[in-house]
């Protein structure tokens, strides 16, 4: 009689949920996207990655082995400032007044902008794969906001788009930071509302 070997079957890797960090590499982690967020805000996601490792605590190696590529920290470091602008924009589309939902939006993204050079690159040039959980979100934002501005278009008969409003809001946050403008955020709205009001 021949005899059976009982075979197991091979574990997939692609259905292997992934393991959770040690304690260490969770706090370094941690540490790093709070890090690259505080650079980010500061210098722009251009910012050198050796700068992160030393605000974060850690050595270049650290930041290589926990983020492969200079977009994967940017993901990290990202995703909860694109949750709150999505947060923004959708209390903006909630207010039934559309002209009152399009000035909190506007309040609200350019100060956000203007604090934080980093979102504003991350917003403004759209540095995220479409398919990429921040991607997603900021998909999400760029729907509920392009919403808001056509719901006052229509309310006013304006003529401004999308694309047209995401500039000036841009160049406003750009003016705000920058300290040789001499200018502040309600200089910034008082101009940009009077000119889309027509």
């Amino acid at each position: 009689m021949l005899e059976v070997k009982e075979t197991r079957p091979e574990r997939s890797h692609m259905s292997t949920p992934a393991r959770p960090l040690r304690r260490d590499a969770q706090r370094n982690h941690d540490l790093l996207v709070q890090a690259a967020r505080d650079v980010f805000a500061a210098k722009g996601l251009d910012a050198p990655l050796d700068e992160i490792a030393r605000r974060a605590g850690v050595s270049p190696g650290t930041l290589y082995h926990r983020f492969a590529t200079r977009e994967a920290l940017i993901e990290a470091a990202m995703q909860e400032h694109v949750e709150q602008a999505v947060a923004i924009a959708q209390e903006a589309y909630d207010n039934e007044d559309p002209w009152q939902g399009l000035d909190f939006l506007m309040t609200r993204v350019i100060a956000f902008q203007a604090a934080d050079r980093g979102v504003g690159e991350a917003i403004g040039e759209r540095r995220f794969p479409r398919g990429s959980p921040t991607g997603r979100l900021l998909k999400q934002y760029e729907h509920l906001a392009g919403l808001v501005i056509e719901r006052a278009k229509e309310a006013r008969q304006a003529d401004f788009g999308v694309d047209d409003l995401a500039a000036l809001v841009i160049g406003a946050a750009y003016a705000i930071r920058s300290s040789s403008a001499r200018t502040t955020l309600q200089r910034q709205l008082d101009l940009l509302q009077n000119g889309i009001r027509g």
